[in-house]
Formats: structure tokens, C-alpha cells, sequence
């Protein structure tokens, strides 16, 4: 009976293994881009440079669409891993009132030589949870070293000039602060925000930006969306899956959260089924918590939509040996982004 039962405990160990090299048995292309694929990154990549671009802040009114969403009834929720969110309180959230207008504010990074007579790609940047618009190009420890980093990139020649923007998710009115004590625990919109913000780009940062900068204007090919943690299940479900007219180009840094189905039926629609996904590049870590969820997406995008994803032509994937759920893996994610945005 000792032996059947040793004899069995070697099977299931060894079908575990088996079954954990059969989920592990993607190997990423030899990509022809310079893609950072170690960290820490050489020091070279921050040092500071000759020429520095210049951050300017702009403000603007918007609608809480993820609070008009609750006080509707209707409201979407991406799902993650985290058991501690809190459920929706409509009641306490909204109490009987069902719009909610307030002043945000975003961040706008604009190259050294900045020429109003010429055209100029750009990139929205999405923070994760509990940050803000500051936190890439802000007056904050992370924001001077995505500067230094942007600056560099464009004094070397690496990509060409670009403006940055970073917006924020967040929509929470000035008279209902004190309802979001904890975005990690205690923010019952957790997963809702991500889902809304697509509203907000379109019919207020989108026309923000072009008219006060100059870009190319309604042009998705000269427009690109990255975000990391949930800004990046935010660059999913809202952008990919709402403005896909809006942007071709695409960067999820730590995972993905989004409806596989849903999302596979949403690109390949009458709607959205000739525009193509320029590149959509993709960057995690071996100890980020957020690496299953994201290899799990990458193996069902390659495998189940090959006319829309191809490994080393459109798609990338870089996973940062030893790297977590941390700037430190994200600023290179960004590096090895302008890499290939803008390119095609």
C-alpha cells in the first residue's frame, strides 16, 4: 500500500513538472532591435546629456465616467487576482447624484527644440495603482529619471523627437476623497477606472492635446499607449478594446487583465478588423506577480490570433530575469518601446 501510494505521489510530481515545462516552453525570438533585456540598467541610459526637454502641466475638466457608470447601474469591472477589493456601494459612492464634473490635471513632455511648425508623434504614459499623472515625467524621484531617459534617447538618435503625456485613471471628484482612503484595498474602483478611461481620452485629453500641441493629428498611426501594472490593463481594456482608431501602437508593462473572448472579438469586428496593431510591445519579470497572468495572454495572442500577432514582426516580449513588479524594470520597458514605435 506505502509503494501504490509513493508510486502515485511520483506521478502526479512528475505530471506537475511535466505539465509546469509544457506552460513554460515559449522562447521569444531573436528580435533585431537593441532591446534592453537585462536589469539593473548601465547607468549609461540615464546620464545626464547636453539638451533637456521641458515638462509643462495642463489642466482641464472632465466627467468621473467610472462614478456615472455606478450611479447608472451598469458598471463594467475588469477582474484581477486581488481578493481585497471592496464590492461597489452605489448608494455611498454616488447618493442619488448621477454626474460628476472635475478639475484633473496631466503632465506634457515636449523634446529639446520643440518646433510648433513641425509634426510630432505621440505617447500617452498611464501610471499603476496609487500613483498619479506625476509619476513619469513629474518633479518626483521616478520622473527625473524617465526625463534623463527620454532626453538621452532623443539626443543620441535612438528615436526621433516625441511628446510624452501622462494622464491619470483616477477621476475622484474633491467631495469624495475621503471614500478612497486605500487604492490597495480599499478603492472599490479598482478595477473599475481602467475600464472608463477610455471616455475621458477620447472626448477630452485626445482633443487637449491636439490642439495645443503640434501633432499629427486624428492619425493613429502617429499615436502610441503604453501603461504598467494597471495602467497597463487599462492600455487594454480601454484603449485597445475602445480607441483603436485612436492609437496603433501599444506597450503593457506587468500584466494584462482583460477577457481574452472579449478581446479577441472586439479586434477582429467589422469595426476594428482593418486596423492594424502597428506594434504592441510587452515587458514583465520573473518575480513580478503579475508574469502568469501576463505569459498566459501573450500564449493565446500568438497562438490564437496569428493574423493579428507576430512574434518579431509586431510583438514583442522581454521578461527581465530577477525583475518585479517595479520601476526599475518598467523605465527600460519604456526604452525598448521607442525603439520600435513610429518605425513602421
Amino acid at each position: 500500500m506505502r509503494k501504490s501510494l509513493f508510486f502515485l505521489l511520483l506521478v502526479l510530481l512528475a505530471a506537475g513538472c511535466f505539465s509546469a515545462l509544457a506552460e513554460s516552453t515559449y522562447t521569444a525570438p531573436d528580435y533585431e532591435w537593441n532591446f534592453i533585456k537585462k536589469i539593473p540598467m548601465k547607468p549609461k541610459y540615464t546620464e545626464d546629456v547636453e539638451h533637456h526637454g521641458t515638462v509643462e502641466r495642463l489642466t482641464y475638466t472632465t466627467h468621473s465616467y467610472a462614478l456615472e457608470a455606478v450611479a447608472a447601474g451598469n458598471v463594467l469591472s475588469a477582474q484581477d487576482d486581488n481578493p481585497d477589493i471592496p464590492a461597489i456601494d452605489a448608494e455611498a459612492l454616488c447618493g442619488g447624484q448621477t454626474e460628476f464634473l472635475l478639475e484633473k490635471e496631466l503632465y506634457v513632455y515636449l523634446p529639446y527644440g520643440y518646433d510648433p511648425a513641425r509634426q510630432y508623434n505621440v505617447v500617452y504614459a498611464l501610471h499603476g495603482t496609487d500613483a498619479h499623472a506625476d509619476y513619469w515625467i513629474g518633479d518626483t524621484a521616478t520622473g527625473k529619471s524617465t526625463l534623463k531617459l527620454l532626453d538621452r534617447m532623443i539626443e543620441k538618435g535612438e528615436c526621433e523627437p516625441f511628446i510624452l503625456v501622462t494622464p491619470t485613471y483616477y477621476s475622484i471628484p474633491e467631495d469624495k476623497q475621503d471614500l478612497f482612503p486605500d487604492y490597495w484595498s480599499g478603492d472599490a474602483l479598482a478595477n473599475v477606472w481602467p475600464m472608463y478611461f477610455w471616455q475621458e481620452m477620447r472626448n477630452e485629453i485626445i482633443p487637449l492635446i491636439d490642439s495645443t500641441y503640434s501633432t499629427y493629428g486624428d492619425s493613429r498611426e502617429h499615436r502610441a499607449f503604453v501603461g504598467l501594472s494597471r495602467g497597463s490593463m487599462t492600455t487594454v481594456n480601454s484603449i485597445m478594446l475602445h480607441c483603436l482608431d485612436q492609437f496603433a501602437y501599444f506597450g503593457s508593462y506587468s500584466g494584462i487583465w482583460c477577457d481574452f473572448d472579449l478581446f479577441r472579438s472586439t479586434l477582429c469586428s467589422e469595426e476594428y478588423k482593418d486596423l492594424p496593431i502597428l506594434f504592441w510591445y510587452n515587458g514583465n519579470g520573473t518575480a513580478d506577480f503579475a508574469l502568469p497572468n501576463h505569459e498566459a495572454f501573450r500564449d493565446l495572442c500568438l497562438r490564437e490570433m496569428p493574423d493579428r500577432f507576430t512574434d518579431g514582426e509586431n510583438y514583442a516580449w522581454v521578461c527581465f530575469k530577477g525583475a518585479s513588479h517595479a520601476y526599475n524594470a518598467w523605465l527600460p520597458d519604456l526604452y525598448n518601446s521607442m525603439l520600435v514605435f513610429f518605425t513602421k
